[in-house]
């Protein structure tokens, strides 16, 4: 009888889990080259909301730690600028310097900078533009940085060996530690909230396709997730750890389970889409 309570209580709370993730948001961006915008919709599932309305092509947004604000890309300048913007499209706001372009930008774990590529390398700067700094040299070419949420540590993608291969540092540039070397590109990695995983796409030997992987924090025990022909890309974690939002074939958004089960079609395949963030509820393992 008691093991079968406690059998009972896991499963109620995993569903307890599931359900409160179903209505956290995903924001992403959709369209075609020259008219991309930033949507949202629940994780689990509805009617998608734009909250981006502009000429150009507006990408990659991430959600603030809290849930409140929105940085993502924007040409709508004529070159590729940082923007934040409150989580319901209002008070868009340009943060980047003006004609050089600025990429990749992600929250730090406590929303007090933001982390982005410029002039080949990563950098930090307040979320109104101020107090930019280098993290690293921009000779050894890095992007796609993101910060874990005990703000230690920074998890981002290079190609100064060759293949593009994943790396970590400490917060501020330091103790860079190369965790992928296979010969293949991977790429977009992300930290779980517990720092204890990290979530990326990597190509398959002899092919152009991208599948969705997971690895300890360390490098090890690299598992693969997704089997797809076509690209699986860009993955976003749940703030339980239990879920990843990721992108198939740059047409439709996915929701798929962290050991692989359950993998789900959350948007229609159509056109550009990509770049999913789930919002951040606090509610981490």
């Amino acid at each position: 009888m008691r093991v079968a309570f406690v059998v009972s209580l896991i499963a109620s709370l995993l569903a307890v889990s599931t359900a409160a993730a179903d209505t956290d948001l995903i924001a992403y961006f959709y369209g075609q080259w020259g008219n991309v915008n930033i949507y949202t919709v629940p994780a689990g599932g509805g009617t998608p909301t734009q909250i981006t309305e502009n000429v150009g092509n507006n990408f990659d947004p991430e959600w603030s730690p809290d849930g409140e604000k929105i940085v993502f890309q924007s040409d709508r300048d004529g070159t590729d600028s940082v923007y934040v913007m409150n989580a319901d499209g209002s008070e868009q706001l340009r943060i980047s310097p003006l004609g050089t372009a600025a990429r990749n930008p992600s929250w730090s774990s406590d929303g007090s900078q933001i982390l982005f590529t410029i002039n080949g390398g990563i950098s930090v700067m307040n979320p109104d533009g101020s107090n930019l700094q280098a993290l690293t040299n921009p000779s050894l070419r890095a992007w796609n940085a993101k910060a874990s949420l005990s703000g230690s540590q920074i998890v981002f993608e290079s190609n100064r060996d060759g293949d593009a291969e994943i790396y970590i540092m400490g917060s501020d540039g330091s103790n860079v530690v190369k965790l992928t070397d296979n010969g293949v590109d991977d790429q977009h990695p992300v930290l779980s909230p517990d720092g204890s995983l990290v979530a990326f796409n990597s190509s398959v030997p002899g092919q152009r396709d991208f599948d969705l992987y997971i690895m300890n924090a360390d490098g090890s025990n690299v598992r693969r997730l997704t089997t797809h022909w076509n690209h699986d890309e860009y993955a976003s974690w749940s703030s339980d750890g239990l879920q990843l939002v990721y992108t198939w074939g740059n047409e439709a958004i996915y929701v798929i389970n962290a050991d692989g089960s359950g993998n789900r079609q959350l948007t229609p395949a159509r056109d550009w889409t990509g770049g999913p963030s789930w919002q951040p509820t606090g509610d981490t393992e």
